[in-house]
């Protein structure tokens, strides 16, 4: 078979698989597990939900536009929407390079971050991570938080698992400080009520989007329910009361 045949032959069965899945008019999206924005339900007949989650949900329901989220490690995920077999992330940051491979929705919400110590800390005033110079300091491994401390001098980098292992890192006095999410280390405060004496200095807060494939044809009319959805949400109160349900 003459090559041209077979790119022709190919793209038409793709097309063809494309279209399959679009007769079910379901989008999907490719999300990580960063509680309490996005959480992984692995019991059975137990949906997966968290801020984003419902908040997407919610959005694309103001068009009646299905939408199914699959769990998957984050350069997986990155990976699948990149090659077309999701729709989009669930959520991530803007960076200019990004712009080749997504289309950015309207924006979903923020991300805050900063360093949290223990009430009874002797620092008492953090402006950023230099005031940190000599301290034992936690972080979740793999985030991009833990990029930036280490790039900090002087600052001993102890990694943790993951939220919940943070807070216990800092409740537990085998840390300094921790520097992490605003909203996850909350949301781990409200599971675990006995971690209620720490402190809170916020050093950044950025904009995060749900991240649409540029491979997958006619995404476009996907983007735009969703940013029509996702701006009646705000608009009507749904999703403040969405993120109230997780505080």
């Amino acid at each position: 078979m003459k090559p041209v045949l077979i790119f022709i032959v190919g793209l038409f069965c793709a097309s063809l698989a494309y279209a399959e899945g679009m007769r079910e008019n379901i989008a999907e999206l490719a999300c990580t597990n960063f509680p309490p924005f996005k959480i992984e339900s692995r019991q059975t007949g137990t949906p997966h939900s968290g801020i984003d989650l419902d908040a997407i949900e919610q959005a694309f329901a103001v068009t009646n536009q299905k939408v199914a989220f699959n769990f998957y490690p984050w350069k997986r995920a990155v990976t699948m929407v990149q090659n077309g077999k999701a729709h989009a992330l669930c959520g991530c940051d803007y960076r200019p390079e990004r712009e080749e491979e997504y289309i950015y929705s309207d924006m979903v919400g923020f991300h805050s971050q900063g360093v949290f110590v223990n009430a009874d800390s002797p620092l008492t005033n953090i402006e950023s991570l230099s005031d940190l110079t000599g301290k034992t300091v936690g972080t979740v491994r793999g985030y991009a938080l833990e990029k930036t401390l280490t790039s900090i001098p002087n600052i001993k980098v102890a990694p943790a698992n993951n939220g919940d292992q943070l807070l216990r890192q800092l409740v537990n006095k085998r840390v300094d400080a921790i520097y992490a999410y605003r909203d996850v280390i909350f949301y781990h405060q409200k599971l675990n009520k006995e971690t209620t004496d720490i402190r809170y200095f916020e050093l950044k807060s950025l904009p995060y989007y749900v991240c649409f494939s540029r491979t997958i044809p006619d995404i476009r009319m996907i983007v735009d329910a969703f940013n029509q959805g996702i701006r009646t949400i705000r608009f009507n109160g749904t999703y403040g009361e969405i993120r109230q349900n997780y505080r």
